[in-house]
């Protein structure tokens, strides 16, 4: 069984960003973890057969900047990580970063829980950094029902 971090970014205008990273003095965003790019409502827990995905929205942050999302399991290790460049050029820019938990549709029993499965289960936490420092650290619980 694998993880996978998938990234994509929505900008409003822009393109994506090659190079070094521009300062930040103070950034004003906003993160939230959902369930769906549709819904985009907020979530704390999550079925491991489900992506686990961070919205990211910068408002009046400009230039060239890099998103790190340090996704560490229930045991606290670093399990993975994913990087979103963009490239800050209206007063709103949007993007995401997501995580999925591979091959867990096949090997999880729809009444037990296998032993593959269930070392997804249990509390999560992402750190997101911009331009690698650190903002915050999120916390939601995934479940392999």
């Amino acid at each position: 069984m694998t993880l996978r971090i998938i990234t994509f970014l929505l900008l409003l205008t822009g393109l994506p960003a090659t190079g070094s990273a521009t300062e930040v003095n103070v950034p004003s965003y906003t993160l939230k973890l959902v369930k769906s790019l549709v819904d985009q409502k907020t979530a704390t827990e999550f079925d491991c057969r489900e992506r686990v995905y961070l919205m990211t929205t910068w408002l009046k942050v400009y230039g060239e900047h890099r998103i790190t999302a340090r996704w560490f399991n229930p045991e606290g290790t670093l399990q993975d990580q994913g990087f979103l460049d963009f490239v800050g050029q209206q007063k709103e820019t949007n993007g995401w970063l997501a995580l999925e938990f591979l091959n867990v549709e096949e090997q999880a029993a729809s009444t037990h829980l296998n032993a593959e499965a269930a070392k997804f289960y249990g509390k999560w936490k992402v750190r997101v950094f911009l331009d690698n420092s650190f903002l915050e650290e999120r916390e939601f619980f995934v479940r392999c029902k």
